[in-house]
């Protein structure tokens, strides 16, 4: 659902920012906002003139809201995408404009945004001639189209191919180095070969697609859900004992049926946490990245019975941070009758 750009500081190369050339550089700049990742280096080589010609922009007017939007926009971890070039990393001066073509063949991102000089130059070159496009005409791009289709929300996924389905999860999780997924109803130990079969199915995509999954050291999953059942402090000593006991059996289930088959098909260590929910927070259902949250609306498991996907939607939705927090700073179930 994320698009990637690799943006060369000659787009910000203008004489006269017109109020057009104003809007496209506004739509671009707000559209990574909403629903994209900026790739840069990680000698910081191309935040650096980024940086500065955000700084060079004017303090007034409605080049100071530009200015604005750049500066915040680089300064934000979870916007930018940072990878070693080393083929790159030993020389001594390279020119930018080289070090972002690097990038955009490197990490195979969705465009390279240049300024209008370049873009003569790059347009006819094989390997640019489809995802290089000129800021001062972003608005025409099919990056724009593409990720606009995204944002607004896609129909559901049993209605979509197969390899639609496959995009929208590799666009999310294409460069992050965890993976976290939240779905209250996998405590209750219920339908685990069904939430396995479809979280492997994003694991899958993940290790084929992610740019960082294969590297030595990267990557972790975890899984937060809650306990089967909540234990109530008015309850008898009686009752709560039988709840814990069912507790932990429902979680030993889902240890057994879920998180060890998972470890085992693959290379990262994978987490369960279970949560004591006494307010009933945790209730949607999220897979979360560093750059991503999407809304899983039924849930993680993906699949009938013959294979085919059930009716389920999901959505683009990054105003959700500081909930899934929330539910991460739950306090742990008491799975051994400590507390």
């Amino acid at each position: 659902m994320l698009m990637s750009a690799v943006l060369d500081p000659s787009a910000f190369d203008v004489e006269d920012f017109d109020e057009l050339y104003t809007i496209q550089v506004e739509d671009f700049l707000r559209g990574i906002w909403r629903s994209g990742v900026l790739i840069v280096d990680s000698e910081r080589k191309l935040l650096k003139e980024l940086f500065e010609k955000a700084e060079s922009l004017p303090g007034t007017g409605k080049w100071q809201r530009l200015r604005i939007l750049l500066t915040d926009l680089l300064k934000e971890k979870s916007k930018r995408v940072v990878v070693r070039l080393v083929s790159l990393s030993n020389a001594p001066s390279v020119d930018i404009l080289d070090l972002a073509r690097h990038l955009k063949v490197h990490t195979e991102a969705d465009i390279l945004v240049v300024g209008d000089k370049d873009f003569e130059e790059l347009k006819f070159t094989p390997e640019y001639n489809s995802h290089i496009f000129p800021l001062s005409k972003y608005r025409d791009s099919d990056f724009e189209k593409e990720r606009q289709r995204y944002y607004d929300g896609l129909e559901p996924i049993d209605t979509l191919l197969e390899s639609d389905v496959k995009d929208v999860i590799s666009r999310s999780a294409r460069f992050t180095k965890w993976l976290r997924f939240y779905d209250a109803y996998i405590g209750s130990g219920d339908n685990t070969s069904h939430f396995r079969k479809g979280i492997k199915y994003i694991l899958d995509i993940w290790r084929e697609q992610g740019f960082f999954a294969t590297e030595p050291d990267i990557g972790s999953v975890e899984i937060f859900t809650c306990s089967a059942e909540q234990i109530r402090d008015d309850e008898t000593d009686s009752a709560k004992e039988s709840k814990l006991e069912r507790n932990q059996e429902k979680h030993q289930k889902v240890v057994r049926e879920l998180v060890e088959p998972l470890s085992e098909d693959f290379p990262w260590p994978i987490k369960l946490s279970v949560k004591d929910d006494p307010d009933g927070i945790f209730h949607a259902r999220y897979l979360e990245t560093q750059h991503a949250i999407i809304r899983i609306d039924r849930g993680f498991d993906l699949f009938k019975q013959n294979g085919e996907f059930r009716r389920n939607f999901f959505t683009l939705n990054m105003a959700e941070s500081s909930h899934l927090k929330e539910c991460r700073d739950l306090p742990d179930a008491d799975l051994d009758g400590t507390s």
